[in-house]
């Protein structure tokens, strides 16, 4: 697995969710700032709806910047197959029902790329699925309840 590829698409996707975050916020000022939006009556709040919108994506415009440069400035740590899983690692795990899964464990989670045909979960350190591989080695098992359900998982491949 190319983890430098991987370190680019997920650096692609946030530049994708930034520039949808400045549009959304561009439309949410023009709205708020529209002469034709005056509130006509006490209760009309179209304006001021507008303006908390634009406040909310400058926010999140600016959360999503610090996330990328995170990400941007991050070195890639090497990782053999008999290391433990650590930031950087990128893991195969198979369930009992023998699903294949890919993990990547980076700065910046949240995203799911597709490389080569494998679609490749990318999560940060303190998730339940990276709290629960870290530490852990080849052929270790892997067990997490979400929503109540139990799913173990054996690791099959580390680099």
């Amino acid at each position: 697995m190319n983890k430098h590829a991987l370190k680019d698409a997920l650096l692609a996707a946030l530049d994708a969710e930034i520039n949808a975050a400045l549009s959304s916020a561009s439309t949410a000022h023009a709205t708020a700032s529209d002469a034709n939006n005056k509130p006509e009556n006490k209760y009309d709040t179209l304006a001021l709806e507008a303006a908390y919108l634009a406040h909310g994506q400058s926010e999140r415009i600016l959360e999503l910047q610090q996330r990328r440069i995170q990400l941007a400035r991050w070195p890639i740590p090497v990782i053999e197959q008999d290391d433990v899983i650590r930031l950087g690692a990128c893991i195969t795990l198979i369930a009992d029902d023998d699903t294949e899964r890919t993990v990547f464990i980076a700065p910046v989670g949240g995203h799911q790329i597709e490389s080569h045909g494998i679609k490749i979960l990318v999560v940060s350190p303190d998730t339940p699925l990276a709290k629960v591989l870290i530490g852990k080695s080849l052929d270790d098992e892997a067990a997490l309840t979400l929503s109540g359900r139990k799913q173990n998982w054996q690791i099959t491949d580390i680099n």
